[in-house]
């Protein structure tokens, strides 16, 4: 019999996989209630154009929302959407495919965010090529 998603045993699973990435230095975050982690993709993660890519997230708390998954640069603090990948995914989910678009080459960060706007998280830096 397998444990539900709410049970003792798939809690303490979560909370061992979320502290196994904290311990890892560049996934070193304070979580709180409600917390967004991706995962995947990891660092020196290398996309090419029209290729399908694992984007994969831990969320501690209640998973009540739906997510949208994004191909994001940054400028200074601000981010800015070059792509929308995946749209209304459930968070419990804790993951989906991707297609990656045809984008110019360079450095992006994934954003998974929720549409209420209480989860958002960022992936390590995605080299889209050609």
């Amino acid at each position: 019999m397998s444990a539900s998603p709410s049970s003792p045993s798939s809690l303490k699973s979560l909370v061992r996989r979320v502290l196994r990435g904290l311990n890892r230095p560049a996934a070193a975050v304070l979580l709180e209630s409600e917390n967004l982690l991706v995962h995947t993709p990891g660092p020196g993660a290398v996309w090419p154009r029209g290729s399908r890519q694992a984007v994969a997230w831990y969320v501690v708390g209640p998973a009540g929302d739906v997510v949208d998954i994004e191909l994001v640069t940054m400028n200074g603090i601000q981010a800015r959407t070059e792509a929308v990948l995946a749209t209304g995914i459930q968070t419990h989910h804790t993951g989906a495919t991707v297609t990656v678009p045809d984008l110019a080459p360079g450095r992006y960060l994934v954003l998974v965010t929720s549409a209420s706007g209480g989860l958002d998280a960022y992936s390590q830096p995605v080299t889209v090529t050609a």
